[in-house]
């Protein structure tokens, strides 16, 4: 047994951002630990990532459980995990990533039984507001935990109470309770102490805490998974990896390519790997979609090896100006694409911690004008050219586009309309069936209460003898 703990939720071979960026550290840091994890039975797996992990990890502690966010799995979660971690030795320290908070609930159980051992607690993101500025989580409802926990609070630290969320609570508590808390940009550290308006505990965390951003693999990983994807080289290849959602989408990319110099609209390929296929079959213009190949997202050690073959790797920003006084998200697959070698556009919002890097291809966020001139120069270094400019219309443009998606829309309420008539039609069915059903069972109940039925029981007896 090793002197180090590590406390991951999700870690492989289930499938997971989060896991694979707990995974990512170990690698790094090249050293031996012991970990708890829960076995997610009900997500992807990935067996080749897990099974590059193994030499480093000299214990594992898995806990059976399904993938699930609610309150009660994170209770199983930590009363299962302090089960187990009951039967081991204690362990000097102690490391634990969020999200998923699972990990920091657990953490905090072990560091109260447990208060000699170094307790070092990450924040990959922000937890208590979304992207859209609401909370991400209720109340926990759930008063025995509350008042336990008040009773281990310190009495210069406010109480949590009935009315804070889970995730205020799980961020509260890991302030306090934690060692060290680590960020993975100034910007995150920024956001998440200004929910505490409260100078002295904003001081006290910011005492303990460092910033540390998410890791690049080493080159070998890189070779591990030979992909067999086929690029054609005699076109510019672009990729993508992820989901598009309300405040991170493909738009400034979009309008970048349908606006591309007429001669060069031939001449690129989007590559496109996503768990949500149809949600890009839709969102694409009509244009992009021509030039577009989508496939499923691939395992980790494969990613890392298609991230190679590209000539450019798409990255953006998540917009938050009208959340955040700062823009607290870093894409962790950018740290990904670092490590590949590969060229990255990054369409970043002003002054956000990717904005700030070093990246060879940047545009900025809503700004369409960025977006062409970028795409421009990107074409014109892969092909050793000089792109004219079109002549731009943005109005007439953006009508083009706003017509485009408002016609995908009404295709699809019309789908779901026929989809909605099809279950109206199936539960009149159902209805009839069940209506059939009941009156054969009046019916049948009618016959077995008759006289006629009651006076030829014995016939029936001696029928069955001669079966």
């Amino acid at each position: 047994m090793t002197n180090k703990l590590i406390v991951s939720y999700a870690f492989p071979p289930s499938s997971t951002t989060t896991g694979n960026a707990m995974a990512k550290k170990i690698l790094k840091n090249k050293k031996n630990v012991d970990i708890i994890y829960a076995s997610l039975n009900n997500l992807d797996y990935d067996e080749n990532f897990a099974q590059v992990l193994e030499k480093y990890l000299t214990k594992k502690y898995v806990i059976d459980l399904d993938f699930d966010t609610g309150w009660e799995n994170i209770k199983t979660f930590s009363e299962k995990g302090m089960a187990e971690l009951d039967k081991a030795p204690e362990y000097e320290s102690m490391y634990s990533m969020c999200h998923f908070i699972h990990s920091h609930f657990l953490a905090l159980e072990y560091k109260l039984k447990h208060p000699n051992t170094i307790w070092s607690a990450e924040f990959s993101d922000p937890l208590i507001y979304s992207f859209e500025g609401k909370l991400n989580s209720g109340p926990i409802d759930d008063k025995k935990y509350i008042n336990r926990i008040n009773e281990e609070i310190p009495d210069n630290f406010k109480k949590i109470g009935e009315d804070d969320t889970l995730n205020y609570i799980c961020e509260y508590l890991t302030f306090i309770f934690a060692d060290e808390i680590i960020f993975t940009n100034e910007n995150q550290r920024k956001v998440m102490l200004e929910v505490f308006p409260n100078q002295e505990i904003t001081t006290f965390i910011k005492n303990k805490s460092k910033i540390i951003e998410h890791n690049t693999l080493d080159e070998e990983y890189y070779h591990i998974n030979e992909s067999n994807y086929e690029i054609d080289d005699s076109y510019i290849n672009f990729g993508y990896f992820g989901v598009i959602f309300g405040k991170r989408t493909l738009e400034d990319f979009v309008n970048a390519f349908d606006n591309l110099n007429e001669e060069y609209k031939d001449k690129y390929k989007l590559h496109v790997f996503t768990s949500t296929i149809t949600l890009f079959e839709q969102y694409l213009s009509k244009e992009v979609m021509e030039n577009t190949k989508l496939n499923f997202n691939l395992n980790y050690l494969e990613f890392l090896n298609v991230c190679k073959k590209f000539d450019v790797l798409l990255v953006n920003d998540t917009k938050t100006s009208e959340v955040y006084s700062v823009n607290p998200f870093l894409p962790s697959k950018l740290s990904d694409y670092e490590g590949s070698g590969t060229d990255v556009w990054a369409i970043c919002e002003e002054n956000s911690i990717m904005d700030q890097k070093e990246i060879k291809y940047k545009s900025r966020l809503n700004d369409i004008e960025s977006s062409i001139n970028t795409l421009n120069t990107i074409f014109e270094d892969k092909l050793n050219v000089k792109i004219e400019n079109n002549d731009f219309d943005k109005e007439k443009y953006f009508k083009k586009r706003i017509s485009e998606l408002s016609q995908k829309i009404n295709e699809l309420v019309d789908v779901c309309h026929s989809e909605f008539r099809k279950d109206e039609m199936y539960e009149a069915q159902i209805n009839e069936l069940n209506q059939i059903i009941q009156n054969l069972e009046a019916e049948n109940s009618q016959i077995k209460n008759s006289n006629s039925w009651k006076m030829t029981e014995n016939l029936r007896k001696i029928g069955k003898k001669f079966k």
